[in-house]
C-alpha cells in the first residue's frame, strides 16, 4: 500500500512514516500542495492521498479540488487538528473520501488509513466525526460513489475472480481488501461480495 501524506509539520510527517512503515505501508511525504502534486505526477497512482487542510498551497478547498483532478483516481482525504463539520461535509460533497483527525492516537493510524483508502468517510476515530458526515456521503442518488480502487475490485469480481486473486492482482493486503469489501457492502446494501456484485450490476455500475 502506498500513501502520499502532505503536511507542513515535519514532526507529523515523521510520525506517520514511522508508524505506517512498521506495518509495511510505503509513505511519500511532502511539505505543501505543490510538492504533493509533483509527487503524484512522477509516481504510479497512490492508494491514498492525505492532505493537511491548513498547509501552504491549499487555499481552503481549492487544494482538494486540484488533488482530486490531478490525483490519477486515488482517494483523497483531508486532515486537520480541528476542522468544522460543514467544511468536512463540503469536502466530501466535492469528492473527498473522508477526514483524518490529527488527534487520532498513533496506534489507530494504520486502521484509519486503511479505512480512508477503502472509502470509509469516518476515517479516524468514529467519535471524532459527526455520524451525519458518513450519512451524507451515501445520499448522492441511486448509484453509489466509488473510489478507483473499489471500482477495480468490483470489475474483478465481475470477471469471476476470487478475493485471493483480486488481492494478489491489485497488491492489496488482506486487511485492506476486507475494508474495501465491507465498504462496498455498505454502499450497495449487501451482506457479502456476491450480493455486492448483484446489486452493482442492477445499478449499472459493472
Amino acid at each position: 500500500m502506498r500513501v502520499l501524506i502532505a503536511d507542513d509539520q515535519n514532526m507529523i510527517l515523521d510520525l506517520f512514516s514511522a508508524v505506517l512503515g512498521r506495518d509495511g505501508i510505503e509513505t511519500t511525504v511532502t511539505l505543501d500542495l505543490h510538492e504533493a502534486l509533483d509527487a503524484v505526477v512522477s509516481s504510479e497512482p497512490f492508494d491514498l492521498i492525505l492532505l493537511d487542510y491548513n498547509m501552504p498551497g491549499m487555499n481552503g478547498l481549492d487544494g482538494l479540488r486540484r488533488a482530486l483532478s490531478e490525483g490519477k483516481g486515488a482517494p483523497v482525504a483531508l486532515m486537520s487538528g480541528n476542522l468544522p463539520q460543514h467544511i468536512i461535509r463540503e469536502a466530501i460533497s466535492l469528492g473527498a473520501v473522508g477526514f483524518f483527525p490529527k488527534m487520532t492516537p498513533s496506534q489507530n493510524y494504520v486502521t484509519s488509513i486503511h479505512r480512508l483508502a477503502s472509502g470509509n468517510p469516518l476515517g479516524g476515530l468514529p467519535e471524532a466525526v459527526d455520524p451525519q458526515v458518513g450519512a451524507s456521503c451515501d445520499a448522492r442518488g441511486d448509484e453509489p460513489r466509488l473510489t478507483a480502487r473499489e471500482l477495480r475490485v468490483l470489475q474483478n469480481l465481475a470477471h469471476g475472480k476470487t478475493l485471493d486473486e483480486i488481492g494478489s492482482e491489485l497488491g492489496l493486503r488482506d486487511l485492506t481488501l476486507d475494508f474495501v469489501i465491507k465498504t462496498l457492502c455498505r454502499k450497495f446494501a449487501a451482506n457479502d461480495a456476491a450480493t455486492v456484485l448483484t446489486n452493482a450490476k442492477k445499478a449499472g455500475v459493472v
